[in-house]
């Protein structure tokens, strides 16, 4: 649990970080709703959310319905329509996890999220070699922001600034709390580019839309698909190591972390193959379990 002095640290730097007025009208009631314990918010804030996203507003239902209808067209109407109530349901599990995330203690997201293979990171860690992983908007994946506290290496999280300036500064807040270093997508290469030749982690959510006549070109889920590039210019760029990152529920609430090998000899490959490698895994994650992935995403422009 986080102590009086901890609670005490968040609340004095988040009026810093979002502006007194924020913080006053919406912050701290958050903070001080997430020193409720998981289970007593999952049962009260997690069913309120549920209700709301998926009975009462509907939030973005059509363009849920859609994406999963077109991604799954062998599934009967029915079948869509649970796997969309599952998707919701795991909606709001991430909305009491991010409340969550303002106070909870490193101690508590360390034993939520376990590395299942770490030993994998080590290995290229005694090579001094950089390491990009890929990853897709499935399951917590800001439960990540953990990772250095559990490894031994510097883990940065390669990111696009968002318009909405108050949402980014609370993104970023959660994602550097525990030491995960941000950096701007379009500085990564000529900050990365000077520590090529020291071990690192560097996630990079690879799965957003790049814009229109941009990316990779290829079938995802049954629909024509254009994959976010970015990530592999930059791995052959500083001949990185290139992991895939999958997320699976444990017994514990919390998500097992799964590193697999795409390649660590990235300037090797052709041209696409990373990227389409990372598409065909995030495919076969998703299809697994339908219902952690973001649906209410507008993927498909």
């Amino acid at each position: 649990m986080m102590t009086m002095n901890g609670i005490t640290e968040v609340m004095g730097r988040l009026p810093v970080l979002f502006g007194k007025a924020l913080y006053l009208t919406m912050l701290f009631p958050l903070v001080l709703l997430s020193r409720l314990p998981y289970s007593l918010l999952l049962g009260t804030v997690g069913r309120c959310c549920y209700f709301l996203t998926y009975s009462f507003a509907r939030y973005r239902y059509h363009v849920v319905l859609q994406n999963l209808s077109r991604s799954f067209p062998e599934k009967p109407y029915a079948e869509i329509h649970a796997l969309a109530k599952d998707f919701y349901r795991h909606f709001s599990c991430l909305v009491v996890e991010m409340i969550k995330s303002f106070s909870i203690s490193k101690r508590e997201l360390a034993g939520r999220v376990r590395i299942v293979n770490a030993d994998l990171l080590e290995h290229y860690q005694r090579e001094a070699k950089p390491m990009v992983a890929l990853l897709g908007h499935y399951g917590n994946w800001e439960s990540l922001s953990i990772l250095p506290s559990k490894l031994s290496i510097p883990v940065n999280a390669l990111y696009k600034p968002l318009s909405n300036k108050s949402v980014g500064r609370f993104i970023m807040y959660i994602r550097s709390r525990f030491g995960m270093q941000l950096i701007p997508a379009e500085k990564a290469v000529r900050q990365l580019m000077k520590a090529k030749d020291d071990a690192s982690l560097n996630l990079f959510i690879a799965d957003q839309f790049p814009g229109r006549n941009r990316g990779l070109p290829m079938e995802l889920l049954n629909q024509p698909t254009a994959l976010f590039d970015g990530a592999e210019k930059l791995a052959k760029a500083i001949n990185a190591v290139v992991f895939y990152v999958e997320l699976e529920r444990n017994e514990g609430a919390g998500w097992d972390v799964h590193f697999s090998l795409i390649t660590d000899k990235p300037t090797e490959t052709a041209k696409g193959e990373i990227t389409r490698s990372f598409g065909e895994r995030l495919q076969e994650t998703i299809r697994k379990e339908p219902a952690y992935w973001l649906w209410s995403h507008r993927r498909w422009k």
